[in-house]
């Protein structure tokens, strides 16, 4: 589920990954889709591709000047997701540790903001939607190798509500 900051900003995080973005809000965030400008979404699509072709964990080795070059690529190309979406975001690079960037100004691509916006909207009625429909849900862990559920709710024998027992036994 999309996540946002303690003063509302929705929270983007940005990183390289295997699955064809380097956006992420809520799950992986496709570049088409946040119609950020052409020019941005290319920028993005080379830094990670940077990042496949000489810093991925299979390649054997690297240069650390590499390393230097995509954490300062990434720094600004956070800065750029950050002023195209304005300050109701805030973008989270995750290199090298996490750095956090926002922007004071409203976006400046009104477009790509509300796409993002409207993307968390519909991922947080989604979640509502399944909290009305499970009732709030149940939670449970499952041990494939007993065949027991476990459910923190459940006291066990002698114990307090607090105790986890497993179901059936």
């Amino acid at each position: 589920m999309t996540e946002r900051s303690r003063d509302g900003r929705l929270i983007v995080r940005m990183f390289p990954d295997h699955a064809g973005t380097v956006l992420w809000s809520g799950g992986a965030v496709d570049l088409d889709d946040a119609r950020l400008s052409p020019g941005l979404q290319d920028d993005l699509r080379a830094w990670d591709a940077f990042h496949r072709s000489r810093l991925d964990p299979d390649v054997p080795s690297h240069a650390p000047e590499d390393e230097h070059e995509f954490a300062v690529t990434g720094g600004a190309l956070a800065r750029r997701v950050a002023d195209e979406l304005g300050r109701g975001v805030e973008v989270h690079l995750i290199v090298e540790g996490r750095r956090v960037v926002r922007s004071a100004e409203p976006p400046t691509n009104p477009r790509a903001a509300k796409a993002l916006h409207v993307r968390a909207e519909r991922q947080a009625e989604e979640a509502r939607a399944v909290t009305e429909r499970l009732g709030g849900g149940r939670w449970y862990a499952y041990s494939p190798a007993s065949g027991k559920r476990f459910t923190p709710d459940r006291p066990a024998a002698g114990g307090t509500s607090d105790s986890v027992r497993p179901e059936g036994s």
